[in-house]
């Protein structure tokens, strides 16, 4: 039993130790006033960012969808302590509202301004833990929305490069440094974010920018995001799809006139044509500054495949004409009869043909 008592005598006194060192801590301390003692002194900001996952891509709104995972870390010159005055306690953790917080802002974060959504620029999170040291260290999960400028000139074997912007909102670098800490890749978990959804991340690059802006030097921390797109479903779903359709209308110039499917077959190809342009227009942004590749050709293609059709129907009335044709009355014009066997003849290679049809119309 006394045992017992001596134990829970010494959590109690763990417990007040800790909240007294808390209580000491925030006596008198000021969220919103910088952690130097110094005016003139400027608090050094170490950041990182990794990303933890790739959502996707919105190629129509061009917003990429990422998780990450940023922490920062400062020293604070109000919050060190004695190891010796407090039982040794090395850390301790508290609220994120209770102390001062670098504003870091994601400059090109994609929200809704009609919203209360600006807040979810601001890179926040429920706790810090805190070292006897006086440093700081705020880690935070985020799931970040932001825009991305997208070039579809090569879709769907495109390459995008998006950039996240970080930057504090109100300090320049007098006030708030930040400095770029680069962290060690894990190889289990760059090959997970390889193989997530139909995106494969490339390469991350980070580097800080330096603007001036009323004639004060803000840093702006940049990371470039390298991401491939993984075309495998676009290739069974499209791009064969399109080879054949090309195949076929090219199979209607060989198709006899007489069978009647020639504009048939044109027409089928022309509207199969125009569902493969609508959903390729559905995944593209409605810019005009680049257009892919793929929506060129399937162009061409409807316009050949229009062409074909025409000519097919030009070709069937004229046929059509020719079978009521039974007196003289009705032969062509001697200038097309010459145009079409004697100079028509050699460029479409048929001299053979018009030579056996001359000769067997002597014999007769």
């Amino acid at each position: 039993m006394n045992r017992f008592i001596f134990i829970a005598f010494l959590s109690y006194v763990a417990g007040t130790t800790e909240q007294q060192l808390i209580r000491s801590l925030l006596q008198y301390y000021e969220p919103s006033v910088r952690p130097v003692f110094h005016a003139r002194s400027t608090v050094n900001v170490l950041f990182r960012m990794e990303i933890t996952q790739l959502f996707e891509l919105e190629e129509k709104t061009q917003i990429l969808t990422t998780s990450v995972r940023i922490e920062q870390k400062w020293f604070d010159e109000n919050l060190s302590w004695n190891l010796t005055e407090y039982d040794g306690i090395r850390g301790i953790r508290l609220p994120s509202n209770r102390i001062w917080l670098p504003d870091s802002y994601i400059y090109n974060a994609a929200f809704d301004l009609t919203s209360h959504a600006p807040a979810q620029a601001v890179v926040n999170g429920p706790y810090v833990m805190i070292y006897h040291t006086g440093e700081v260290v705020f880690p935070v999960l985020m799931k970040l929305r932001t825009t991305c400028k997208v070039n579809i000139q090569y879709f769907p074997f495109d390459r995008q490069v998006c950039g996240l912007k970080f930057a504090s909102w109100i300090y320049d670098i007098s006030s708030v440094k930040y400095e770029l800490v680069t962290y060690q890749n894990d190889p289990q978990q760059t090959e997970k974010l390889r193989n997530s959804g139909g995106w494969t991340i490339l390469d991350v690059k980070q580097g800080l920018v330096w603007r001036i802006k009323n004639n004060k030097t803000y840093a702006e921390l940049v990371y470039g995001v390298h991401i491939h797109r993984r075309p495998l479903y676009y290739i069974f779903n499209v791009i064969l799809p399109c080879a054949m359709l090309s195949c076929l209308t090219c199979m209607s110039f060989w198709l006899p006139t007489s069978s009647g499917e020639k504009v048939t077959l044109g027409l089928t190809c022309f509207v199969a044509f125009s569902v493969f342009m609508l959903m390729v227009a559905e995944k593209v942004p409605a810019t005009s500054d680049t257009v892919p590749i793929i929506g060129i050709y399937l162009t061409i293609v409807m316009s050949l495949t229009s062409i074909s059709v025409i000519m097919a129907v030009i070709v069937a009335n004229v046929y059509q004409y020719a079978a009521m044709c039974t007196s003289e009355k009705h032969r062509a014009p001697r200038w097309l009869i010459k145009f079409a066997l004697i100079y028509m003849s050699p460029l479409l290679h048929m001299q053979d043909k018009v030579k056996a049809i001359l000769s067997q119309t002597v014999r007769e």
